[in-house]
């Protein structure tokens, strides 16, 4: 039982309110991570997901090294295209190509809670918060922002080189950069999901 809270004021006991009763996570009883049955299965799925946006963000950034140069060589010669233009947009191709793993990583990761979430006897919640659901729920709002944000990178690949002014090529390279897609709330949810199954810890 907890320490009674220090208060002037006494406690009513009239209220119409449940107290809420919050789990202990078995991801936390378990120093050494060493999770069993659908937690870990989870578990599992959701490093799988922050690996995959690691990666993601890494081509992210070097699609942005890319775009900068193909910004300047438009900026220059906005009508004209240089082999040096078309060894940057190879490169660029490169990387939506392996954008494009990603995203088929976030598919198969949705699918894989999607049969978790439909799977007998989990035990509700499955770590401390949240039910196999909710948890399906967090995935396919995560995977769909980065579905729409991989439809805008190819956008980007297939126009930048084309473009014929400084001001449309450095539009498509901010509309890359920016990531408008990938809102505070994806971040937060992606956050949710590492606290909760205590691969990041509470600061």
């Amino acid at each position: 039982m907890s320490k009674k809270a220090s208060s002037n004021t006494p406690l009513k006991t009239t209220c119409s309110l449940s107290p809420i009763v919050l789990h202990k996570s078995p991801a936390a009883e378990s120093p050494q991570r060493n999770l069993t049955g659908p937690p870990r299965v989870c578990r599992d799925i959701i490093a799988d997901l922050y690996n995959n946006i690691q990666s993601w963000n890494s081509l992210h950034i070097k699609g942005c090294s890319i775009l900068k140069q193909i910004s300047t060589l438009k900026a220059n010669e906005p009508r004209l295209y240089t082999s040096e233009l078309e060894e940057y947009t190879n490169q660029l191709d490169i990387v939506v190509s392996g954008l494009k793993k990603n995203y088929a990583i976030f598919q198969l990761l949705s699918s894989q809670v999607e049969a978790f979430s439909r799977l007998p006897n989990i035990s509700e919640p499955v770590f401390f918060s949240l039910k196999s659901a909710k948890i399906f729920e967090i995935f396919q709002f995560i995977c769909k922002a980065y579905e729409k944000e991989f439809k805008v990178k190819q956008c980007v690949l297939e126009n930048i080189a084309h473009s014929t002014s400084k001001s449309e090529a450095m539009f498509l390279a901010a509309y890359w950069t920016h990531q408008l897609n990938i809102t505070d709330s994806v971040t937060f949810k992606i956050e949710s999901l590492l606290v909760e199954s205590n691969h990041r810890s509470i600061k």
